[in-house]
């Protein structure tokens, strides 16, 4: 409701476009939201699989390393048992000779409970570029000593020996096979530069890698600055499954770093007690996704956008006639019965518009059928006047008609036969009026004077009132012309005398008056009647309406007469004040 309290109109075509809109808004935001949620979930599915897959890819390099570097230890121990110092020294430099990463060779041998270093063998040309000295990496054993005493069964031990600040050193450690709790009889250490295990776990543009030890010290990762310092990572959540797997032998999860959320993935090593570690930023795992989401959105409002386009046209296509059919109807109730709405489509709005014209047609033809009854009912009304008005003029040409027949004086049978000749054309006049206004009327408008066109309809009542014994005055104004089918005026005017005259009956005074107001003519009827009850007044216009005994009126008069004023752009008012009487109004146009 707007602030008047009037209701708001909203037209069809932006309800159309709303639901329209809607229907298209719904659905496109029901598919985002689902292609969103199984995206992201295949994508993240993805991500885990992928890092699951590069930790395991991982793990194993790190096994298969390890186990061929692990056999060629084993068989340089077995060799160098039982053997010379300088033979030893001399295997030892084969196997510095047989990779280029390798640092120094260690050989221990047990004598007793304690292990004895029987050879230490540095390759000193590559030391130079990790600014490192031979005194320094035996430095190493004395402050990061090996796992001599503590090697047991374990096939490998993997260390983290790196000197800062730019020697980046893993040893490898591996002595004789022995049962649980036994003790080996030889230990063989490797010093080594991890160029393989470093190039694996580089990382690449979308995740990250690195390789911790059973105390998730780092062995390898891209940052160098954690392997110089062989920092811990046990605070890593990845590290922490791992630590806490047990015999689980690998695991994803997603986890928070910083204002970040990795997806990560770990696997073990099969040698060593080690733990391969990839993880991925989740952003940058979603970021295709989100591209295609972005994507997916743009097409679904430009897809929008066109529907609501082509929805524009369609709404135009189904309102359009039917916005003609109501500026049709609305035509219609002014009166202009050939109206063509002009709706040419052959679908069901057509057929209504063919409808429409065919029940235009109708209605009129019902109109003039209703005039017509009216007036013949009107014309009933006056059939007394008219036999009386009539009785008259044809007593005299009768008596004037036998006085000239007895006459012999010439100028007697003159004068005679002149009033029969007056009163025979006054009869005629009698007869003319009211069969013209009998007869059909096609409702042809022609200009005439207000005046003009009040005398002419007074004349067919005239007489009748007079019978009734209802004083009749006329007061004929500066009335200017107007453009009307002077019949159908003037059955609006015996409408409104006849009405009066029976509301005022015998000894009643009716006032017919012309002017101009607010740009009209005017015709007024006044009576000095009883008036218009106010519960009445509303409701004197309604068809069949009728405060007349049964069989007195059809409850059509001012009904009808409302409607051929209303046809004719003008305006039919009733004002009426209990117990003085009642005016209607008949305003018209003027004429162009």
């Amino acid at each position: 409701m707007s602030a008047n309290g009037h209701r708001i109109r909203i037209s069809l075509r932006l309800k159309l476009l709303v639901l329209i809109g809607a229907l298209l808004l719904g659905t496109m935001a029901g598919y985002l939201f689902l292609a969103l949620r199984l995206i992201t979930q295949d994508r993240l599915a993805y991500a885990f699989d992928l890092n699951q897959r590069v930790a395991a890819m991982l793990s194993i390099q790190v096994q298969d390393s390890l186990e061929s570097t692990e056999e060629r230890l084993r068989l340089f121990g077995e060799l160098a048992v039982g053997r010379s110092d300088a033979e030893i020294e001399r295997l030892a430099r084969q196997l510095l000779a047989s990779d280029v990463d390798l640092l120094r060779v260690s050989f221990f041998l047990r004598e007793g409970p304690l292990m004895t270093a029987r050879c230490r063998v540095v390759d000193e040309q590559r030391l130079v570029p990790l600014e490192i000295s031979a005194a320094e990496l035996d430095g190493l054993d004395r402050t990061r000593p090996l796992p001599l005493a503590s090697l047991g069964s374990e096939p490998v031990v993997v260390l983290n020996r790196s000197l800062p600040p730019s020697a980046l050193i893993i040893s490898l450690v591996v002595g004789q096979r022995v049962g649980p709790g036994e003790q080996p009889a030889w230990v063989v250490a490797l010093d080594a530069v991890p160029t393989r295990v470093l190039d694996a776990f580089a990382g690449g543009s979308t995740y990250v890698a690195y390789l911790v030890d059973a105390s998730g010290t780092v062995l390898a990762h891209p940052d160098r600055a954690k392997m110089l310092g062989a920092v811990r990572l046990t605070d890593e959540p990845p590290v922490q499954a791992a630590l806490a797997g047990g015999g689980i032998t690998s695991g994803v999860l997603e986890h928070a770093a910083g204002d970040r959320r990795l997806l990560s993935a770990w696997a073990r090593v099969g040698h060593g007690r080690l733990i391969a570690v990839a993880s991925i930023d989740r952003a940058a795992a979603l970021a295709a996704a989100e591209r295609l989401v972005r994507l997916s959105a743009l097409v679904g409002v430009a897809m929008v956008l066109a529907a609501l386009l082509i929805s524009i046209f369609a709404a135009r296509a189904v309102t359009g006639p039917l916005r003609r059919l109501s500026a049709a109807t609305a035509a219609l109730a002014a009166g202009d019965y050939l109206v063509d709405p002009k709706v040419r489509s052959g679908d069901e709005i057509g057929e209504l518009a063919q409808d429409f014209k065919r029940m235009a047609r109708e209605l009129r033809d019902a109109q003039v059928k209703l005039l017509q009854s009216e007036k013949l009912a009107t014309f009933g009304q006056l059939g007394a006047g008219i036999t009386h008005e009539i009785k008259n003029p044809l007593s005299a040409i009768r008596g004037f008609a036998q006085l000239a027949l007895r006459g012999r004086d010439p100028a007697q049978v003159q004068e005679s036969l002149e009033i029969i000749e007056k009163e025979t054309q006054r009869c005629l006049e009698i007869v003319q009026n009211f069969l013209r206004f009998a007869r059909q009327d096609k409702g042809e408008r022609v200009r005439v004077e207000v005046n003009a066109l009040v005398q002419d309809g007074l004349k067919i009542v005239a007489h009748q009132l007079a019978i009734s014994g209802v004083k009749l005055t006329v007061e004929l104004g500066d009335a200017p012309a107007v453009s009307v089918a002077a019949n159908q005026i003037h059955q609006v005017m015996l409408n409104l005398l006849l009405n009066a005259a029976q509301a005022t009956g015998r000894g009643g005074v009716i006032v017919v008056r012309t002017g101009v107001r607010d740009g009209r003519a005017e015709i007024t009827v006044s009576d000095n009647g009883p008036g218009i009850p106010a519960d009445v007044l509303p409701r004197i216009f309604e068809p069949f309406f009728t405060t007349k005994e049964a069989g007195k009126g059809t409850g059509l008069g001012l009904s009808v007469s409302y409607g051929i004023v209303r046809d004719h752009g003008g305006e039919l008012v009733a004002e009426s004040t209990p117990g003085a009487g009642a005016t209607f109004r008949v305003l018209l146009p003027l004429a162009a």
